[in-house]
């Protein structure tokens, strides 16, 4: 399989559907990686439900790496097909967040009476871990760094076959952070960034935990982003406002776009 990036899920906060959802999509946060041999997935949105489509049938090792446990990033989780088949080693990595390790933040999640089961009862061989600041999985390295959002967020840096993706989601571009982001995603070939919200609605919710899309399009101008989408829309954001508003990324990065519902990405 060739080294990808394919975005299943792009909505943030709830999933929406219908006709207005169609091009730019209605899942929540789920990204998919496949590089240097290695699958690998970001968050576990309702978009993860599409995995199969992506992922080899025989490949038996998934790696899965948590921005954070709110309850759009792990909402598909529990129903990912991977889950039931007991032949897949499946790595769950996350921070210790709120006191509580990362098994402990998705068992809240995923059992009773939230969940009818745990995750202890699913077929699969999953395993759970403290999120290093640098992890190494096979040839690919993966570099974190916290972004400022309510109860934290992890941001990852991922290089494989020579290649970089930086996946900030759910994040605030702050003054007194950007340099260091600017930094960290320095001369990426893809950069994925949280963009929920326009100029005009950031007055009302610049505490929310996300940004602007014209912020997020610069960053990608000042790190040298190769390639950038911009992830997370708001669930209120219908396909003609995200086509419309997509002219003034193009005027701040010439290859800045509004991610597409699974849309696949060379590297």
């Amino acid at each position: 399989m060739k080294d990808r990036v394919v975005l299943l899920g792009t909505r943030g906060s709830i999933p929406v559907c219908g006709e207005n959802y169609i091009k730019y999509g209605g899942d929540t946060t789920c990204i998919f990686l496949h590089m240097d041999g290695q699958s690998i997935v970001v968050d576990g949105g309702s978009g993860i439900l599409k995995l199969p489509k992506y992922m080899d049938e025989d490949e038996n090792k998934l790696t899965v790496l948590l921005s954070h446990p709110h309850a759009d990033h792990l909402l598909g989780l529990p129903m990912c097909q991977a889950m039931f088949d007991q032949d897949k080693q499946i790595d769950i990595y996350g921070a210790r967040r709120n006191g509580l390790s990362v098994k402990e933040q998705v068992d809240k999640f995923i059992s009773p009476p939230l969940w009818p089961v745990g995750t202890d009862q699913l077929p699969a061989k999953i395993s759970f871990y403290e999120l290093p600041q640098k992890l190494v999985v096979g040839n690919v390295t993966i570099e974190t760094m916290e972004g400022n959002h309510p109860g934290g967020v992890t941001l990852f840096r991922i290089t494989g076959s020579g290649k970089s993706v930086v996946i900030m989601t759910d994040c605030t571009l702050s003054e007194d952070v950007l340099p260091t982001m600017i930094e960290f995603a320095k001369n990426c070939n893809l950069l994925l960034c949280d963009g929920q919200y326009s100029e005009e609605e950031w007055p009302k919710k610049q505490y929310f935990g996300h940004s602007t899309w014209s912020a997020a399009a610069k960053l990608g101008a000042a790190c040298g982003a190769a390639k950038m989408r911009i992830i997370h829309h708001d669930p209120l954001r219908t396909d003609a406002m995200l086509c419309k508003a997509e002219k003034e990324l193009k005027e701040i990065h010439s290859n800045c776009m509004f991610a597409r519902a699974e849309e696949e990405l060379s590297l």
